[in-house]
């Protein structure tokens, strides 16, 4: 073993007992000791049968145990997946279900075990051929895992089917990526099981049937790591559009935001400013509030028909009402919402206030005494 599978053992070890703590301080139920199981189970596995750990492990126990532990891992990983994408309306159907799962892979282990046990040792670690096909404890090993991988990923497709009635938009792609995923990944062990039976009975020899089916697992495996990886990537993507598209409306908003907190510098919320390093959602948040803060207060000023012209006459009759306001100061009229939102999320409460923000770009003050208040040097 490298220094670099030792420490990539050390560190999925240490990740993996913090998920156990997890789990038992939360009292989780089935479904995520499941899926702690699966990951830990489809991760390990690979490391035994990789050809540097799988000879390593053999040397120091019995020959051909890594292989067998190697499979054991894969099956219990399927197994538990099949758990795990099951939909039960209660913890307690998925414990029955969990139940049920239990009696074939105790069955494929035994099997593998048994098949194993009656392998020659110099063929425990030899690699699956129209030659090597002939043993018949070899093949019987690989046509335990292969049948079992068959049924395992079927259900687990079955299971899938079943949950998409219920998901919407993007999580439905990912349900059908993983499903179709898994299914080709089943028909890749297929037809490995069919190479097997044709070969031990010596009917014919296809070795591009073995080869056919070991590509097909593998972009069956494939596409569900995409399935499972889609929503993830997708937020990802979402949320970087987003900070890109509030980054640049919190800059659009600056002229109007400059404009109307310099005749009330007090509207601007307190906290230290660090540009970038501070979440740009919520600077942006604060500027839309802060502009409609002010809006509200010189509102009376303010036309009842303000915000339903074109927007150099908008912009006009906002400065009328900020000279207004500094001349006259707080009117006693009641205030009001002026610009209302085009609906709930933040986004539509600043497309008015955009409009404007343009427009003032466009044609700044004509006067120096409307942007220089106190405020113009607060941020930006």
């Amino acid at each position: 073993m490298n220094v670099l599978n030792v420490l990539g053992v050390a560190f999925f070890t240490a990740v993996l007992c913090w998920r156990v703590h997890r789990l038992v301080r939360a009292r989780e139920g089935v479904q995520a000791v499941a899926m702690t199981i699966a990951i830990g189970s489809l991760t390990l596995s690979p490391l035994l049968l990789n050809r540097t750990m799988g000879p390593l492990v053999d040397s120091y126990t019995i020959p051909g145990l890594s292989r067998v532990c190697g499979y054991a891992l894969i099956v219990l990983g399927v197994a538990s997946l099949a758990v795990t994408f099951f939909y039960g309306h209660t913890e307690s159907a998925r414990q029955r279900r969990a139940g049920i799962e239990a009696v074939p892979l105790v069955v494929a282990v035994v099997g593998l075990s048994v098949a194993m046990t009656v392998t020659p040792d110099a063929l425990r670690q030899a690699a699956l051929n129209a030659l090597t096909v002939r043993e018949v404890g070899l093949a019987a090993f690989f046509v335990v895992a292969g049948a079992y991988l068959v049924y395992g990923l079927a259900d687990c497709v079955f299971s899938l089917i079943q949950l998409m009635p219920f998901a919407r938009g993007y999580l439905t792609r990912s349900l059908k990526l993983m499903a179709v995923g898994l299914g080709v990944a089943s028909l890749g062990s297929l037809l490995q099981v069919a190479f097997i039976v044709v070969n031990l009975l010596k009917v014919a020899s296809m070795p591009p049937v073995l080869t056919s089916s070991r590509v097909i697992t593998v972009a069956g495996v494939v596409l569900f790591i995409v399935g499972i990886c889609y929503p993830g990537v997708r937020g990802i993507v979402v949320a970087a559009k987003y900070r890109r598209l509030h980054r640049r409306n919190y800059r659009r908003l600056g002229p109007l935001w400059r404009e109307l907190t310099a005749v009330l510098p007090d509207i601007v919320l307190p906290g230290e400013r660090r540009g970038w390093r501070t979440d740009v959602h919520l600077v942006y948040q604060r500027r839309v509030v802060e502009i409609r803060d002010v809006l509200v207060q010189i509102s009376p000023y303010l036309p009842d028909d303000f915000g339903h012209k074109d927007p150099a006459t908008n912009v006009a009759e906002m400065r009328v009402a900020i000279q207004a306001y500094q001349m006259l100061g707080a009117a006693s009229q009641p205030t009001r919402m002026v610009l209302p939102a085009n609906g709930p999320t933040v986004d539509d409460d600043a497309a008015p206030l955009l409009v404007l923000s343009d427009e003032v770009r466009s044609h700044p003050p004509a006067t120096a005494g409307v942007t220089g208040g106190a405020a113009g040097g607060a941020a930006s």
